[in-house]
Protein backbone atom coordinates (compact mmCIF):
# COMPACT_ATOMS: atom_id res chain seq x y z
CA UNK A 1 0.00 0.00 0.00
CA UNK A 2 3.03 2.30 0.14
CA UNK A 3 2.40 3.21 -3.53
CA UNK A 4 -1.15 4.37 -2.78
CA UNK A 5 -1.21 8.17 -3.19
CA UNK A 6 -3.45 9.59 -0.45
CA UNK A 7 -4.73 13.04 0.39
CA UNK A 8 -6.02 13.33 3.94
CA UNK A 9 -8.60 15.90 5.01
CA UNK A 10 -9.13 16.48 8.73
CA UNK A 11 -8.75 19.04 11.49
CA UNK A 12 -9.05 18.09 15.20
CA UNK A 13 -6.94 15.87 17.43
CA UNK A 14 -9.42 13.02 16.77
CA UNK A 15 -8.07 12.87 13.20
CA UNK A 16 -4.38 12.66 14.14
CA UNK A 17 -4.16 8.88 14.85
CA UNK A 18 -5.91 8.27 11.53
CA UNK A 19 -3.39 10.45 9.72
CA UNK A 20 -0.54 8.68 11.55
CA UNK A 21 -1.85 5.30 10.34
CA UNK A 22 -2.00 6.62 6.79
CA UNK A 23 1.57 7.93 7.03
CA UNK A 24 2.81 4.51 8.23
CA UNK A 25 0.96 2.53 5.56
CA UNK A 26 0.53 4.69 2.44
CA UNK A 27 2.07 7.58 0.51
CA UNK A 28 0.38 10.68 1.95
CA UNK A 29 0.99 13.33 -0.72
CA UNK A 30 -0.95 16.16 0.91
CA UNK A 31 -3.12 17.17 3.83
CA UNK A 32 -6.09 19.51 3.67
CA UNK A 33 -7.17 21.13 6.91
CA UNK A 34 -8.69 24.26 8.40
CA UNK A 35 -6.78 27.54 8.29
CA UNK A 36 -4.88 28.54 11.43
CA UNK A 37 -7.16 30.08 14.06
CA UNK A 38 -6.71 32.63 16.80
CA UNK A 39 -6.73 30.85 20.17
CA UNK A 40 -6.97 32.03 23.78
CA UNK A 41 -7.19 35.43 25.37
CA UNK A 42 -4.03 36.59 23.66
CA UNK A 43 -5.45 35.54 20.28
CA UNK A 44 -2.38 33.60 19.22
CA UNK A 45 -2.57 32.31 15.64
CA UNK A 46 -2.38 28.52 16.06
CA UNK A 47 -2.34 25.62 13.60
CA UNK A 48 -4.78 22.77 14.20
CA UNK A 49 -3.54 19.34 15.42
CA UNK A 50 -3.69 17.76 11.94
CA UNK A 51 -1.56 20.53 10.45
CA UNK A 52 1.02 20.14 13.24
CA UNK A 53 1.17 16.40 12.60
CA UNK A 54 1.50 16.77 8.83
CA UNK A 55 4.23 19.40 9.04
CA UNK A 56 6.05 17.25 11.59
CA UNK A 57 6.24 14.54 8.92
CA UNK A 58 7.21 16.97 6.16
CA UNK A 59 3.87 16.69 4.34
CA UNK A 60 2.55 19.63 2.33
CA UNK A 61 -0.52 21.24 3.94
CA UNK A 62 -3.33 23.11 2.19
CA UNK A 63 -5.82 25.23 4.13
CA UNK A 64 -8.50 26.60 1.82
CA UNK A 65 -11.05 28.84 3.51
CA UNK A 66 -13.83 27.18 1.47
CA UNK A 67 -12.95 23.88 -0.22
CA UNK A 68 -15.93 24.27 -2.57
CA UNK A 69 -14.24 27.35 -4.07
CA UNK A 70 -10.59 26.32 -3.91
CA UNK A 71 -9.59 22.78 -4.87
CA UNK A 72 -7.54 23.04 -8.08
CA UNK A 73 -4.47 21.97 -6.08
CA UNK A 74 -6.16 18.58 -5.53
CA UNK A 75 -6.41 18.01 -9.28
CA UNK A 76 -2.69 18.74 -9.57
CA UNK A 77 -1.86 16.30 -6.74
CA UNK A 78 -3.88 13.60 -8.55
CA UNK A 79 -4.42 11.33 -5.52
CA UNK A 80 -5.56 7.73 -5.85
CA UNK A 81 -7.91 8.23 -2.90
CA UNK A 82 -8.99 10.99 -0.51
CA UNK A 83 -9.62 10.14 3.14
CA UNK A 84 -11.60 12.50 5.39
CA UNK A 85 -12.12 12.50 9.12
CA UNK A 86 -13.71 15.41 10.98
CA UNK A 87 -12.65 17.86 8.29
CA UNK A 88 -15.33 20.42 9.12
CA UNK A 89 -16.48 21.37 5.63
CA UNK A 90 -18.81 19.70 3.16
CA UNK A 91 -16.72 18.27 0.34
CA UNK A 92 -18.13 19.26 -3.07
CA UNK A 93 -18.79 16.91 -5.98
CA UNK A 94 -15.84 18.41 -7.87
CA UNK A 95 -13.50 17.08 -5.18
CA UNK A 96 -15.33 13.74 -4.88
CA UNK A 97 -14.75 13.14 -8.60
CA UNK A 98 -10.96 13.62 -8.49
CA UNK A 99 -9.49 10.37 -7.05
CA UNK A 100 -9.76 7.17 -9.09
CA UNK A 101 -10.61 5.10 -5.98
CA UNK A 102 -13.06 7.65 -4.59
CA UNK A 103 -13.31 9.44 -1.26
CA UNK A 104 -13.71 7.62 2.06
CA UNK A 105 -14.91 9.17 5.30
CA UNK A 106 -14.28 7.89 8.84
CA UNK A 107 -17.30 8.68 11.01
CA UNK A 108 -17.48 8.21 14.79
CA UNK A 109 -20.87 6.50 15.00
CA UNK A 110 -22.64 3.44 13.67
CA UNK A 111 -24.29 5.12 10.73
CA UNK A 112 -26.99 5.98 9.98
CA UNK A 113 -27.25 6.93 13.67
CA UNK A 114 -25.82 10.36 14.56
CA UNK A 115 -25.05 11.63 11.08
CA UNK A 116 -23.28 14.98 11.07
CA UNK A 117 -21.27 16.59 13.84
CA UNK A 118 -20.72 15.57 17.49
CA UNK A 119 -21.66 11.87 17.21
CA UNK A 120 -19.54 10.87 20.22
CA UNK A 121 -21.14 13.54 22.37
CA UNK A 122 -24.63 12.44 21.38
CA UNK A 123 -23.87 8.78 22.15
CA UNK A 124 -22.73 9.72 25.67
CA UNK A 125 -25.53 12.25 26.29
CA UNK A 126 -28.20 9.81 25.16
CA UNK A 127 -26.90 7.01 27.37
CA UNK A 128 -26.19 4.64 24.47
CA UNK A 129 -24.69 1.29 25.42
CA UNK A 130 -22.86 0.94 22.09
CA UNK A 131 -21.36 3.13 19.43
CA UNK A 132 -18.60 2.65 16.91
CA UNK A 133 -16.81 3.69 13.78
CA UNK A 134 -18.17 3.60 10.24
CA UNK A 135 -16.04 3.87 7.13
CA UNK A 136 -18.01 4.95 4.11
CA UNK A 137 -17.69 6.18 0.57
CA UNK A 138 -18.56 9.84 0.33
CA UNK A 139 -21.25 11.31 -1.87
CA UNK A 140 -22.78 14.78 -2.09
CA UNK A 141 -25.00 14.30 1.00
CA UNK A 142 -24.02 14.59 4.67
CA UNK A 143 -22.86 11.11 5.76
CA UNK A 144 -25.11 9.44 3.17
CA UNK A 145 -22.68 7.42 1.04
CA UNK A 146 -22.39 3.64 0.90
CA UNK A 147 -20.95 2.10 4.06
CA UNK A 148 -17.86 -0.10 3.78
CA UNK A 149 -16.96 -1.32 7.27
CA UNK A 150 -18.22 -0.77 10.81
CA UNK A 151 -16.81 -1.66 14.18
CA UNK A 152 -19.08 -1.60 17.20
CA UNK A 153 -17.74 -0.81 20.68
CA UNK A 154 -19.37 -0.90 24.06
CA UNK A 155 -19.48 2.40 25.92
CA UNK A 156 -18.16 2.03 29.46
CA UNK A 157 -20.58 2.85 32.25
CA UNK A 158 -18.49 5.79 33.44
CA UNK A 159 -16.68 6.49 30.18
CA UNK A 160 -16.30 10.16 29.32
CA UNK A 161 -16.60 11.74 25.91
CA UNK A 162 -12.84 12.29 25.88
CA UNK A 163 -12.05 8.67 26.70
CA UNK A 164 -14.45 7.38 24.06
CA UNK A 165 -13.06 9.94 21.60
CA UNK A 166 -9.53 8.54 22.05
CA UNK A 167 -10.66 4.94 21.76
CA UNK A 168 -12.71 5.50 18.60
CA UNK A 169 -9.94 7.50 16.96
CA UNK A 170 -7.48 4.63 17.39
CA UNK A 171 -10.03 2.07 16.18
CA UNK A 172 -10.74 4.24 13.14
CA UNK A 173 -7.07 4.32 12.18
CA UNK A 174 -6.76 0.54 12.32
CA UNK A 175 -10.05 -0.04 10.50
CA UNK A 176 -8.93 2.34 7.77
CA UNK A 177 -5.87 0.23 6.95
CA UNK A 178 -8.11 -2.85 6.60
CA UNK A 179 -10.49 -0.87 4.38
CA UNK A 180 -7.72 0.44 2.13
CA UNK A 181 -6.44 -3.10 1.56
CA UNK A 182 -9.95 -4.14 0.49
CA UNK A 183 -10.34 -1.12 -1.79
CA UNK A 184 -6.96 -1.74 -3.44
CA UNK A 185 -7.71 -5.44 -4.00
CA UNK A 186 -11.21 -4.72 -5.31
CA UNK A 187 -12.81 -6.89 -2.62
CA UNK A 188 -14.60 -4.08 -0.80
CA UNK A 189 -18.32 -4.60 -0.16
CA UNK A 190 -20.70 -1.64 -0.13
CA UNK A 191 -23.82 -1.38 1.98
Amino acid sequence: MKDLKVVFMGTPVFSVPILENLIMNTNVIGVVTSPDAYVGRKKILTPCPVKKCALGHGIKVYSPIKIRDDYEFLKELNPDIIITCAYGQIVPKGVLDIPRLGCVNIHASLLPKYRGGAPIHYAIMNGDEYTGITLMYMDVGMDTGDMILKEEVEIGEDETTGELWDRLSNIGGKLLVKTLKQIESGSVKRE
